[in-house]
């Protein structure tokens, strides 16, 4: 690294063009779960829409600790 004031470390145009693609791609997916959600809660309320997103993040958990269990020992 250089002594000369230049905060450059070396990361080059294709680290952070990377880095502002899945920013940006993470904000359209957000974006559309967020019109989703919306949706839901237009269509069956705010309590069935958050029962909703409730069972789905128990099975996305269930599903994350069934893959990932420790080794027996």
């Amino acid at each position: 690294m250089s002594t000369d004031g230049d905060l450059s470390d070396g990361l080059g145009f294709g680290f952070w063009a990377k880095g502002a693609a899945i920013f940006f791609l993470g904000a359209i997916v957000l974006f559309i779960c967020t019109i989703v959600f919306l949706h839901a809660i237009y269509a069956w309320g705010i309590f069935a829409a958050l029962m909703v997103l409730a069972v789905a993040a128990l099975a996305f958990g269930w599903i994350h600790d069934r893959r990932n269990h420790p080794a027996p020992e």
